[in-house]
């Protein structure tokens, strides 16, 4: 009963939804290129064992499932690896970053669609980086006998309080996984409160911290003078930009060396942003992939996302793990543990809006202040760096059994 109801709310969703989606569609050019593969998949049939499908929902949830890729090939040589995701942007990355591995858009949760991409890997093991649980694949990926993780855990109080509203479903969404290797303790109390055994929570972690910083860019070296000072603004949302802008906007015009590169989160909003800037300063790329990189030639970074209501914070660890003192706002609702972590080992500060101008000149102007936030950011690097090869271990032990019978 559960079953048929779901699906038929996700037919009338798809129903209610399809106006929006046309708009987007047709004004922002959103799922262009994902949209026939998400509701038609053929799925990659892959002969190889073990079969292991890694699941993540963006960018983000991709580089930390890049983690991970590592340890599978080399445990694995000669197994099958999918890497599927839901997002243009997430569908770019896997590309860039794993070219001999099979990528792939995830399928919408119909159930004709599932099952026939499920059938074509018919995978040993299904990895979700993060969550993104969808009842029907799930289901499906079981019936084939595979197990099911969840890497990278975590879970918001805004998700939470959804499923404890629906305890049925969320019973039925949640049991068949056979493990959560969670981020961290907030996560993991959540988890609890949904009911789930504690025999099936691990913390191990978060993956992004073994992220290794990319390579200095040779594109960037021709657009900086000697003495330049780059503040890297990443990740930014709807009003952070016009935000921030008003509180760096002093600092730039008392030095001509200083520059601000904002790096919105979201392509679509490119060309909004660019006609918000109005200072020889201030440069916006209009180029997808290239953050880490941006950060890599900075003095100061700042993430976005964090500076407005209802985002809730993106990965705030990656400038600092190249060296590079990071600021960030203070709505981190997403990344409790992160935020706790970050702040507490002082490689990275929380501010206000207000305060941003007078933190930065601080930074940029204190050499030893600066030195100090570096200090301390190579020191937590060294400190949490293995999560991804403790958590692979961990799910290796419980596929091992599965891998084994299905060889017999």
């Amino acid at each position: 009963m559960l079953a048929f109801l779901y699906n038929t709310a996700l037919v009338l969703f798809a129903l209610l939804y399809f106006p929006k989606f046309l708009y987007d569609l047709v004004f922002h050019q959103k799922y262009r290129t994902s949209l026939r593969a998400r509701l038609f998949p053929k799925g990659p049939s892959i002969d190889k064992r073990p079969s292991i499908w890694l699941h993540g929902v963006s960018v983000g949830e991709i580089k930390a499932l890049s983690t991970l890729i590592p340890h599978i090939k080399k445990t694995y040589p000669n197994g099958g690896i999918v890497v599927t995701t839901v997002t243009e942007t997430g569908y770019a990355q896997a590309k860039r970053s794993f070219p001999d591995v099979s990528i792939e858009y995830l399928p919408l949760d119909f159930l004709w669609a599932v099952r026939s991409f499920a059938r074509a890997i018919h995978p040993d093991l299904l990895i979700l980086v993060e969550g993104d649980y969808w009842l029907n694949l799930i289901k499906e990926v079981k019936k084939l006998g595979a197990k099911v993780v969840v890497a990278n855990g975590k879970l918001s109080k805004r998700s939470l309080k959804r499923y404890l509203s629906l305890p049925r479903f969320s019973k039925a969404l949640f049991s068949p996984i056979d493990h959560f290797f969670l981020q961290g303790e907030s996560h993991m109390e959540r988890f609890l409160m949904l009911g789930i055994s504690p025999e099936k929570l691990t913390i191990t972690g978060n993956l992004k911290l073994d992220i290794p910083p990319p390579e200095p860019a040779e594109f960037i070296a021709p657009f900086l003078q000697k003495g330049d000072r780059i503040i890297t603004l990443g990740s930014t949302h709807e009003g952070e930009e016009a935000l921030l802008i008003k509180e760096i906007a002093p600092l730039l015009d008392q030095d001509p060396h200083l520059k601000l590169v904002i790096v919105p989160r979201h392509p679509q909003r490119f060309a909004k942003v660019s006609k918000l800037v109005n200072h020889p300063q201030i440069f916006v790329i209009t180029r997808m992939g290239i953050l880490a990189t941006c950060y890599q030639h900075s003095t100061v970074a700042i993430i976005g996302g964090s500076f407005v209501k209802g985002i809730g914070g993106h990965d705030i660890f990656e400038p600092v793990k190249g060296g590079v003192p990071t600021l960030y706002g203070p709505h981190m609702e997403k990344q409790p543990d992160l935020d706790k972590l970050l702040e507490a080992s002082g490689a990275a500060k929380k501010i206000s809006p207000n305060m941003v101008g007078d933190t930065l000149r601080n930074i940029l102007y204190n050499d030893q202040a600066c030195q100090e936030m570096i200090t301390k950011g190579k020191a937590l690097v060294r400190s949490v760096s293995g999560n991804s090869l403790q958590t692979w271990m961990l799910i290796n032990a419980l596929l091992i059994p599965l891998a084994s019978q299905k060889l017999e």
